[in-house]
């Protein structure tokens, strides 16, 4: 027993070692479903004056944030949508800028 509890060390998991990853596929459904109302399918859409975001400059983490607390019109997702959720779909939206 005293082995099994020498081994483990003294590293508390954090909420990361939690978080699941989200493929690309799950980060398009979730694009489709809560973005492409207003940025359309290929980011430019551009509905109740959202952004085109193959214009856009914004880095990852302006983009994280934006997703996560919202702007202007765009409502918050970080009731909605989880951490990972969010970072996927902020990546997924790097594609419409390349």
């Amino acid at each position: 027993m005293a082995l099994l509890f020498a081994c483990g060390g003294n590293d508390k998991p954090t909420a990361a070692d939690f978080e699941s990853t989200v493929s690309e596929a799950d980060a398009q459904k979730i694009y489709t479903m809560k973005c492409a109302l207003c940025h359309g399918a290929d980011g430019k859409l551009m509905i109740s004056g959202a952004p085109d975001l193959t214009k856009s400059t914004k880095t990852f983490e302006e983009r994280v944030a934006l997703i996560t607390y919202g702007k202007g019109t765009m409502p918050p997702q970080k009731e909605v949508l989880s951490t990972a959720e969010i970072k996927a779909v902020a990546k997924y939206i790097e594609a419409f800028t390349e």
